[in-house]
């Protein structure tokens, strides 16, 4: 039986990004404030009103910061059906097609959310008084960085088609 062995990347924090970092913080303010609910509610059993709507929302900016992570390390899910049957040139092709098309979407999010910062700025979290605004400025930050990966993937760095596990 042949044994596999497992390269470990040593990570240091002068390769963390602006977006690892990001969430970093938002990943364990959210298990903070899962943990200190958790805790109120079933010791003091005084649940905390405020803890399940702030970790709603920290929880979505948590998985558009790892959208973000996944456009810089261009580790999105994606088909590879006809990966298998296409020539390597088409396949290049075919991937840059693919990801101007994720500009497209990214530029059409941002957008939306642009629009919505300013409508929703009256408005308040229902338990805190709160404005709603820093989640969808926060989101659109991380939309304009999903958008600088991904057209530094369409503009300067070219596919590499990878056949691992092909």
């Amino acid at each position: 039986m042949d044994t596999v062995e497992l390269e470990q990347k040593v990570t240091s924090l002068k390769q963390l990004h602006a977006e690892d970092w990001l969430s970093l913080i938002i990943f364990w303010g959210l298990a903070i404030i899962l943990f200190s609910q958790f805790f109120s509610r079933y010791v003091f059993n005084f649940p905390l009103g405020w803890s399940e709507e702030v970790s709603r929302y920290l929880l979505i900016l948590l998985a558009f910061a790892g959208a973000c992570i996944a456009s810089r390390n261009q580790a999105h899910i994606a088909m590879t059906l006809f990966h298998r049957w296409l020539p390597k040139k088409t396949l290049g092709k075919l991937q840059m097609v693919i990801e101007c098309f994720n500009c497209v979407v990214i530029c059409l999010l941002a957008y939306f959310c642009w629009q919505i910062i300013p409508l929703i700025s009256p408005h308040s979290l229902a338990s805190l008084p709160l404005s709603l605004t820093w989640v969808y400025a926060l989101l659109l930050v991380f939309l304009c960085a999903m958008l600088a990966r991904t057209l530094r993937i369409v503009l300067v760095t070219p596919y590499k088609h990878q056949t691992q596990g092909l």
